[in-house]
């Protein structure tokens, strides 16, 4: 039983109720009825919560008045069914899909009985803006009764049904009222009116009770639980409906988002790569005078050499590289003879050809700690670094041609190299220099060394620091102090009419804390020419980061332009989620739960999203880099992440945005 006392409700100077009462009993099927204006609507928002006003609710004794909004729902889900004169529905479910969707959230019962009375089995297979309004009506009675609920509670049923379908929901009505529930009907229909058990007439701000009939009550059928499946599997079910229109958007937005994840992130993915390839590169390179390509070695560097000195940032030694090795040997036999030795004993020994030019020999600075690549450790404190070609001529005598064909080979003379193998091998040690009709001629003093092998070299360039271009590629590395004592001794007496050996060439380091650029524009700044592998890579890395600013800001108009077309389409459907909510909050659900179901759909569509972007991605990717630059895409999981994100701000977040704020 339902009960309003004390009702008194005013709108500004209009008296709608003046402390009247409202009584609605179990059995009995109770109408309202009155002229327009009178306050049936009002009544009707008091009953199902929708309304505040001073007045006393109570529910089988119980008070009900002081519900929160939490509570008032869970009433209304756990007793009421509810029928407004225009029924709400989800646009994207068939109503076969409602029926199943309700049965699993309120723990609904079988209705086919119901629904044939009804005559309603034809509708199962349409979507609500394919029915009538009479067949809305029917379909919400339905709907409302799912559940069993005690209370019942209906605005204009019949306002839309012709005679022969209001005498089958009368007829309906009045069974189940007379089973023992309550059913409450605000109308005009005259039928209704006198199939009714007890009217109350709206009249001059009171409610006038007329008892008409006082019923026996039905036995009531024995109802059975449907059996259904989760609700989120009837959500799932909205993405059927206009499924071309809805796979078209999320194709196109799909295909946006991977190609501006594909952009951006290929962009960041090329600059992490060569910042990776430039953390084992020595920060440094080699600075030298230019020359022409007629002169076989740039100029000496003299006392310019001062103004990189008073560079604090930067840490110089020279770099002394003898390209022309063969040719500056000495004439002796002796001089032109390379032995390598094992355990103390000979090995082999090869002869060099004067002015083949198969092999160049540079100097290292054993005081600096290289980043090295591409190298056989040899576990020694000091001694050189030789080149696998180099070596394979001090056990063949013989020049590689086919690195190919030797592979496994140089690969097992690589291995037997240890610490205990030492090389015996020549060096031009610079002395002084003479000039002859402006020629700069270098006199060389050919010297013996025997050393052991401190590393075998795949590259050279971890050791010069210059450019991977082969300007200043070298066979064979030996310690800078090796040269430099040799020099200190034949250097003491020089003939008259020459100049002291000044280093053609030198190495530098940029200390930790200082741009490498802007050290290099410093170098460059006092007339030389810096040649460093360091510095093409960081040249790599800027260019990438401009590119990919611009690309940038290309990706961001793209997903702008795509933002705001999906806020166009998905404000057009605002109404459509504003129904979804309302069809659940009339049915005893919380706004927020009802927010949340609407979400979980949202989330299986940027689920959808989130594949197709991600397959879109692969694909821009296998077809730029496979196809037409045949390179390995790296995959990092920011990829990933990028079209997670913008996948769920499109389908979550602005379908959220355009919802806004929703009342009960």
């Amino acid at each position: 039983m339902l009960e309003l006392n004390n009702i008194c409700i005013q709108y500004d100077d209009y008296v709608v109720y003046n402390n009247t009462c409202f009584c609605a009993k179990d059995n009995e099927l109770t109408v309202v009825i009155g002229k327009s204006g009178s306050g049936k609507s009002t009544l009707h928002e008091l009953l199902t919560f929708q309304r505040t006003g001073t007045y006393e609710y109570y529910y089988n004794g119980k008070d009900i008045t002081h519900l929160n909004e939490n509570q008032q729902q869970e009433f209304i889900q756990s007793h009421m069914g509810i029928v407004n004169q225009i029924p709400v529905f989800i646009n994207d479910l068939k109503i076969k899909d409602h029926i199943k969707l309700c049965q699993s959230l309120f723990h609904g019962y079988d209705i086919d009985e119901i629904s044939k009375q009804l005559e309603i089995q034809h509708t199962y297979s349409l979507f609500p803006q394919q029915l009538s309004g009479g067949e809305k009506i029917r379909v919400s009675i339905l709907l409302a009764m799912i559940h069993q609920p005690e209370i019942l509670v209906f605005d204009e049923p019949t306002s839309s049904l012709d005679k022969h379908h209001t005498q089958l929901i009368v007829k309906l009505l009045k069974e189940y009222a007379h089973q023992g529930h309550t059913v409450i009907i605000f109308t005009h229909d005259a039928l209704i009116k006198k199939e009714a058990d007890v009217i109350y007439q709206i009249e001059n701000c009171q409610l006038m009770q007329n008892i008409i009939n006082v019923p026996q009550r039905i036995e009531k059928n024995q109802s059975v639980l449907a059996n259904s499946k989760h609700y989120t599997q009837y959500l799932y079910k909205m993405f059927e409906h206009r499924k071309l229109l809805k796979m078209i958007m999320i194709f196109f937005v799909s295909l946006s988002i991977g190609l501006c994840s594909f952009s951006v992130l290929y962009g960041q993915s090329v600059i992490q790569k060569y910042i990776d390839q430039l953390e084992p590169l020595n920060k440094g390179g080699v600075f030298y005078h230019e020359y022409s390509q007629n002169s076989i070695a740039p100029p000496s560097i003299g006392e310019e050499m001062k103004g990189v000195q008073k560079l604090s940032h930067i840490k110089t030694w020279p770099f002394v590289i003898d390209q022309s090795w063969e040719s500056h040997l000495g004439i002796e036999e002796n001089d032109r003879t390379l032995k390598i030795y094992q355990n103390g004993q000979l090995e082999n020994q090869a002869e060099i050809e004067v002015n083949v030019g198969a092999f160049s020999v540079a100097s290292y600075n054993e005081d600096y700690d290289y980043k090295i690549n591409d190298v056989k450790e040899i576990d020694n404190d000091e001694g050189i670094y030789i080149s696998p070609d180099f070596l394979y001529f001090l056990k063949t005598g013989d020049l590689i041609e086919d690195f190919g064909a030797h592979k496994e080979e140089l690969e097992r003379m690589c291995q037997e190299v240890n610490e205990d193998t030492e090389i015996e091998f020549p060096i031009n040690v610079p002395i002084y220099r003479t000039m002859d009709n402006d020629i700069d001629d270098i006199c060389y003093k050919t010297v013996k060394v025997k050393m052991k092998v401190k590393g075998i070299i795949e590259t050279s360039y971890s050791l010069t620091m210059s450019t991977g271009n082969g300007m200043l590629d070298a066979d064979i590395f030996y310690p800078l102090s090796v040269m430099e004592q040799y020099q200190k001794e034949l250097s003491k007496t020089i003939p008259e009419g020459t100049v002291p050996f000044y280093y053609n060439y030198y190495q530098f380091v940029v200390e930790d804390g200082y741009d490498f650029h802007e050290a290099k524009e410093d170098i460059e700044a006092l007339g030389f020419k810096v040649t460093s592998m360091y510095d093409e890579t960081y040249t790599k890395v800027q260019i990438v980061k401009q590119l990919n600013e611009s690309i940038f800001m290309i990706s961001g108009l793209i997903m702008l332009v795509v933002f705001m077309l999906f806020f166009g389409v998905k404000y057009n459907q605002k109404q459509d989620y504003v129904d979804f909510i309302h069809f659940f909050t009339k049915r005893g659900l919380t706004v927020s739960r009802s927010r949340k179901m609407l979400g979980i759909y949202f989330l299986y569509e940027s689920l959808i999203c989130i594949v197709l972007s991600i397959i879109f991605m692969f694909i821009i990717a296998y077809v730029f880099f496979d196809l037409m630059y045949n390179e390995v895409f790296i995959v990092r999981p920011s990829f990933f992440v990028f079209c997670m994100i913008v996948s769920l701000c499109i389908e979550v977040g602005i379908p959220m945005i355009v919802l806004g704020r929703v009342e009960r």
